[in-house]
C-alpha cells in the first residue's frame, strides 16, 4: 500500500509495505500524482520498509532528477538499517535530507 498526502506544495508519499515489481506501479502513480500537482517537497516515509526493488529505485531517482531540475526538496525518513545501507550505497542519501520522523521533515521544511 502507498498513500500520497498532499497539503500546499508539500507530498508526504507513505509506502506501508515492501515495494515489489508486482505493485511497483503504486509508488509510480503516487509520485507522479504528486508532480501533477505542482509539489516542490517530497516525504518519503519508509516506516517498516525492508526491501524496495530495483524499479522503486528508478522512480525515486527519476524524482530525484526531477526535484533537482525544479528545485524542489526530497525527505527520506523512518528508515530501517537495511533500507539506510542500501540508500548509501545507492549514494542516494548523499543528495536527499533524511529525517527520523515525518513529523521532523515537516518542521525542517517549513
Amino acid at each position: 500500500m502507498v498513500r500520497a498526502l498532499i497539503d500546499e506544495n508539500i507530498a508526504v508519499i507513505h509506502i506501508e509495505k515492501n515495494i515489489i515489481s508486482e505493485n511497483v506501479n503504486l509508488l509510480e502513480s503516487k509520485v507522479n500524482y504528486a508532480k501533477d500537482n505542482n509539489v516542490n517537497i517530497y516525504i518519503f516515509d519508509f516506516h517498516n520498509i525492508e526491501y524496495i526493488c530495483s524499479s522503486a529505485l528508478g522512480i525515486i531517482a527519476q524524482t530525484l532528477r526531477l526535484s533537482a531540475d525544479d528545485a524542489a526538496k526530497v525527505y527520506f525518513c523512518s528508515m530501517s538499517d537495511k533500507l539506510k545501507m542500501l540508500f548509501e550505497a545507492t549514494k542516494f542519501l548523499s543528495i536527499v535530507s533524511t529525517a527520523n520522523t515525518v513529523e521532523e521533515a515537516l518542521a525542517e521544511c517549513k
